[in-house]
């Protein structure tokens, strides 16, 4: 009977200890893992910051600049697939939906910004760059800046209710310097880049709403000849951002329909965004 207890003792102890170690070992892996991505968006903000130095982008732009890169490699989202996947959703104590069922701020919309940050959201790409660049709007603005921001975004659809979709208050949108095709000579860290993609305009009409959001696609360039996607915000060049166009649904099923075969070149950048610091001053 002694020998059953004690037996048994040892059991429960090894098991305690076993636990503790696992839990040790869990807190190192979070703590590690938690540095490394620390270190890793260090080493591209410091990247981004001495292309925009070497390009004498101003002091406060260039703030303005490496916050939307700290926003893109830090904002904790997924994208929301049309097709079975999972849905669009964000954190309902920040967030309300409309009639139509989009996503309104709360009462404080500023506040309700922040929280993509803190709250895992699923969040297509257009509407999400719009959200990181004014976070970084957000982080470089005063008491009175906020309060104008909370204004304009009170209760509207980011950014589709906006005034022109928030060109001109909270966005530029350069053209192309020649034709309608951006070359990566036109870019500077924390601009916000679209890739077309051309197949997508030749799916039939119940196949683009099975591929809808494949319009083409929201990044981040963040220097270096890279950009950077929202969702597995890992840098990538730009060559190797339009190879992963070729396992796009609707880019297969085009290329399947017309027994072709699709190049990576086809997928070009179309469109460019830039946050404005003080656009919205003066905006009722």
């Amino acid at each position: 009977m002694c020998g059953s207890r004690t037996s048994y003792c040892i059991v429960i102890l090894t098991i305690v200890f076993l636990l503790h170690v696992n839990v040790a070992a869990g807190r190192e892996y979070k703590s590690s893992h938690s540095y490394s991505h620390s270190a890793k968006v260090a080493r591209l903000v410091d990247l981004a910051r001495r292309e925009l130095q070497t390009a004498g982008v101003p002091a406060k732009e260039l703030e303005l600049r490496v916050k939307v890169i700290e926003n893109t490699a830090t904002v904790k989202a997924y994208y929301p697939h049309a097709d079975g996947g999972r849905p669009e959703t964000r954190n309902s104590e920040y967030w309300a939906k409309n009639r139509d069922g989009s996503y309104v701020p709360r009462e404080n919309p500023t506040e309700s910004v922040k929280d993509l940050w803190h709250s895992i959201s699923g969040i297509r790409c257009r509407k999400l760059s719009a959200l990181v660049m004014i976070k970084a709007i957000i982080d470089v603005s005063d008491a009175q800046q906020i309060d104008e921001l909370n204004a304009l975004m009170h209760n509207k659809v980011i950014p589709n209710e906006l005034p022109h979709d928030g060109v001109g208050t909270l966005f530029e949108q350069p053209r192309p310097k020649h034709g309608t095709v951006f070359q990566s000579d036109e870019f500077l860290p924390g601009d916000e880049v679209w890739f077309e993609n051309p197949y997508f305009g030749r799916l039939s009409g119940r196949q683009q709403s099975k591929y809808r959001g494949q319009e083409g696609h929201h990044v981040f360039y963040v220097g270096g000849g890279q950009v950077m996607d929202m969702y597995t915000r890992e840098p990538m060049t730009i060559k190797d951002f339009r190879g992963t166009f070729l396992e796009w649904g609707s880019v297969k099923t085009v290329a399947k329909s017309e027994k072709r075969q699709p190049s990576a070149d086809e997928f070009q950048i179309k469109k460019v965004r830039r946050a404005i610091r003080d656009g919205v001053r003066g905006v009722s």
